[in-house]
């Protein structure tokens, strides 16, 4: 048996006649060991034992060592090859001899070779046991670029882990944040509540936030009764609220916008005007320009006239028709106004850009905004005369109410003069300072030209907040109408004004007895 139990021959069961009895000579096996290792050969049609943790290769005899050095072997096998189809017998070869090749032929049976002979210069190079990528040095050690793999995997892991840990860090701080702020809104008579910018950019985060519903309308109040502390939350609100690149549902925009109508501070009015420039969407320009209504400027009319020439939603073409509406209402500039108006209509590319620019013309009134109107009157073009019915409907003061009533007369489109009652109706019932004398001549001239059912139930529920003699004269004249739900609407309308007077002059009966009292003496 050889000395090296990890080198095994397969053979024919046949042996030569001199090795019959199992032992070869000495000369056969030479017993010096190898200096180093050859490659693991795979003899066709042999089974591969596993290999043996000392060494991978036959040991070589005397005569190798002069032989060119083998490749230095992977510190793992190198994976054994697919079993090959056994080789036809070579010419020559006698029973019991094994073919190493299949051009190789046997030595006579008398020669003496040594069983694992060195592959000659010419012959084919065995498998390579070079693994490309190999993570080893020929020390044994890793490689450099293994190394700088594997710190870089750590660090990147560190860097990672580190992130998350800050990150819930710093969830965990915004929430304390936000269940103290929203505390304080519970406290009773609190009115205004002081806040850093830093508590403010917690409350505009979380308000926005699909995940706090439940606590989104007391965010909202939270914010209304800020009070800025070392910065202005008027401000930084509005601009939180207009920017668009802060995505965020419509309807929560929405709700930023009526915080910022409630807090009703001048300086959030430039982020409300641009964002109704340039919002995306009609509901939440539509609610930058109510938050604006009662903020806007004259300054600020060149922009909201812009939004009304070149804006294709009429829904926000309106809202900007009375924000300027508002804007006139309380200017001491209206013939200004007027004239930058009528220049918007005389430029207006769009039929409903102009009839919306004559519909402002009264919210200036004036000479040159009335002349505008006589002349419209007179158009073609009904719904242009529409605008200008609604135009006098709206008007800055009485002056033009005997014109609304004389179109009105004259007028044979019935739907046209229908709008011009109604339009005379809204201007009696427009809240603002008037002579006693001349509201009742404005209320019995427009009671006369009542004509439908309609038309003298409006005047009816209109006069049943006006508790004046002359008031009741008019509703008293409607008691014999001969409709029976204008009758109706009369009686129960002078019972209401009954009922407000004695609330208004609870002694005005006992008053009216003395008198009548002293005219019976």
């Amino acid at each position: 048996m050889p000395k090296n139990p990890s080198k095994k021959f397969l053979m024919t069961d046949q042996q030569n006649s001199e090795n019959a009895d199992g032992t070869a000579p000495e000369e056969q096996v030479p017993k010096k060991k190898a200096a180093t290792k050859a490659p693991k050969f795979i003899f066709p049609g042999a089974e591969e034992d596993p290999p043996s943790p000392s060494t991978s290769a036959l040991d070589s005899p005397t005569d190798q060592a002069s032989a060119e050095p083998p490749p230095t072997p992977p510190a793992e096998p190198a994976p054994a090859a697919p079993p090959a189809q056994s080789p036809a017998p070579v010419a020559g070869a006698k029973p019991g001899q094994i073919s190493f090749g299949g051009s190789t032929p046997a030595p006579p049976a008398g020669d003496s070779i040594p069983l694992a002979a060195p592959a000659s210069a010419d012959a084919t190079p065995g498998p390579s046991t070079f693994i490309s990528g190999s993570t080893e040095t020929k020390g044994g050690g890793v490689s450099n670029a293994v190394k700088f793999t594997i710190v870089t995997v750590l660090v990147a892991a560190i860097i990672i882990t580190g992130i998350v840990v800050l990150g819930k860090s710093g969830e965990n701080k915004r929430a304390e944040t936000l269940n103290r702020l929203l505390a304080q809104v519970a406290e009773e008579g609190v009115r205004e509540l002081a806040t850093t910018e830093e508590e403010a950019e917690v409350l505009l985060g979380a308000a926005r936030s699909l995940k706090t519903k439940g606590d989104r309308e007391a965010i909202y109040q939270r914010l209304l009764l800020a009070k800025g502390s070392g910065v202005n939350l008027d401000e930084l609100i509005a601009k939180f609220a207009g920017d668009e690149e802060n995505a965020m549902t419509p309807d929560i925009r929405v709700k930023f916008f009526q915080v910022v109508q409630g807090r009703n501070s001048p300086h959030s009015l430039p982020f409300l005007i641009e964002h109704a420039q340039n919002a995306s969407r009609p509901a939440t320009a539509s609610a930058a320009l109510k938050a604006a209504r009662k903020l806007a400027t004259d300054d600020n009319l060149p922009a909201l006239l812009g939004i009304i020439q070149f804006n294709a939603s009429s829904q926000i073409q309106q809202d900007a028709k009375r924000t300027i509406t508002s804007l006139a209402e309380r200017s001491t500039a209206r013939n200004e106004i007027a004239t930058a108006i009528k220049n918007s209509h005389d430029s207006a590319t769009s039929d409903d850009a102009k009839n919306i620019f004559l519909e402002l013309l009264g919210s200036t009134g004036g000479d040159t905004a009335a002349g505008i109107i006589r002349e419209t009157l007179k158009s073609d073009s009904k719904t242009t005369r529409i605008a200008a019915i609604a135009a006098l409907g709206t008007w800055a003061d009485d002056s033009q109410f005997d014109v609304l009533l004389d179109y009105m007369a004259g007028e044979q489109d019935d739907t046209l003069r229908k709008r011009a009652f109604a339009s005379a109706y809204q201007f009696l019932t427009k809240d603002r300072k008037r002579d006693a004398l001349a509201l009742e001549d404005m209320w019995k001239a427009l009671a006369q030209e009542a004509g439908t059912e309609s038309e003298k139930k409006q005047i009816v529920n209109g006069l049943a907040n006006i508790v004046e003699d002359w008031s009741f004269a008019v509703v008293e004249f409607f008691l014999e109408d001969e409709n029976d739900e204008v009758s109706f609407r009369a009686e129960k309308a002078l019972d209401h004004m009954k009922e407000k007077r004695n609330r208004l002059n609870p002694d005005r009966d006992d008053d009216k007895d003395t008198e009548d009292d002293k005219g019976a003496e």
